[in-house]
């Protein structure tokens, strides 16, 4: 029996969604791996502690002495498969592919779809339903903002009758005119929504428009498992992953052309895009990863 510890140092969505993940990964191997979720610094010693976060021990400036006392083997995550910095880890997670790793112990860990949520769902009229997702400006806050008044511009002089879901502070604002841009010193204004309950936007949703760039999001994937369609700035998502999820290109200075997007939305059937995403995010292939190198670390067959 190996005795397994699942950590986070913070309450963000992602975290929670990837603590989930892993347990739901790891239960599958009862009675051999037992598994504790847990908040913070471990109060006991296990056999392994999964750090879930990014980068966590530097990135938080943990206490390590809080943690690697209280497992034999320690494995951590980040984004990329050349990230320099060691965390003490006996293997490290990234989710960015990479033809590329700097280290043997890094592993690449295919980003994974909560699929029991994420499915196609019926259309009740003609129109497009049409998802914005939040202001985001931790990387470039001037480049933000055009792009999302972009997109609501865009919106406003469509042809094509839309439905638009747009992510405020409000929650899922309906057929809303403007976005919503902070004050200077708030990086972005998205309220929490459990993710079961806004899945419920991501089944309708026919397109999707990104607004700020991505380095873990995985929205363009569980919209395109709902069998919907990304229409982005090539910057936007990591051209690494750009294959994972059917999507339209446009630049800043280019027309949104709805009636494009929705020919090419009736040359594929929201299953045949679902099918495209589950090639490369199905929970299945994240599940097998990990107990693979979980496998690898304590020599089990």
């Amino acid at each position: 029996m190996i005795t397994i510890c699942l950590t986070k140092f913070t309450n963000d969505p992602w975290s929670s969604v990837i603590m989930e993940g892993f347990f739901e990964a790891l239960k599958y191997k009862k009675p051999l791996f037992v598994v504790d979720k847990i908040f913070g610094y471990p109060q006991k010693k296990y056999d392994l502690i999964i750090l879930i976060g990014i980068r966590s021990i530097v990135k938080r400036n943990l206490d390590k002495e809080k943690i690697l006392p209280f497992c034999n083997k320690l494995i951590d995550m980040g984004d990329s498969a050349l990230d320099p910095r060691r965390n003490f880890e006996d293997a490290y997670f990234y989710f960015i592919p990479s033809k590329k790793k700097l280290y043997d112990h890094y592993h690449y860990l295919p980003k994974f779809l909560m699929e029991k949520y994420l499915y196609p769902s019926s259309k009740k009229n003609d129109k497009l339903n049409v998802y914005v997702d939040h202001f985001h400006s931790s990387h470039d806050r001037e480049t933000s903002i055009r792009s999302i008044k972009k997109i609501f511009d865009e919106m406003s002089l469509s042809e094509v009758p839309l439905n638009i879901f747009y992510h405020t502070s409000n929650g899922i604002e309906l057929n809303r005119s403007s976005p919503e841009i902070p004050k200077e010193n708030i990086d972005q204004c998205a309220t929490f929504i459990p993710f079961e309950e806004i899945t419920k936007y991501y089944r309708q949703t026919d397109v999707f428009f990104p607004t700020h760039r991505e380095s873990q999001g995985m929205l363009a994937q569980e919209i395109a498992a709902c069998g919907g369609i990304t229409v982005m700035q090539n910057w936007m998502y990591p051209k690494e992953v750009h294959h994972q999820f059917p999507h339209i290109i446009y630049t800043e200075d280019q027309k949104i052309d709805f009636n494009f997007i929705k020919q090419v939305l009736k040359k594929h059937s929201k299953d045949e895009i679902r099918k495209q995403v589950l090639k490369y995010c199905s929970f299945n292939n994240f599940a097998e990863k990990i107990n693979d190198v979980i496998n690898l670390l304590f020599n089990l067959k």
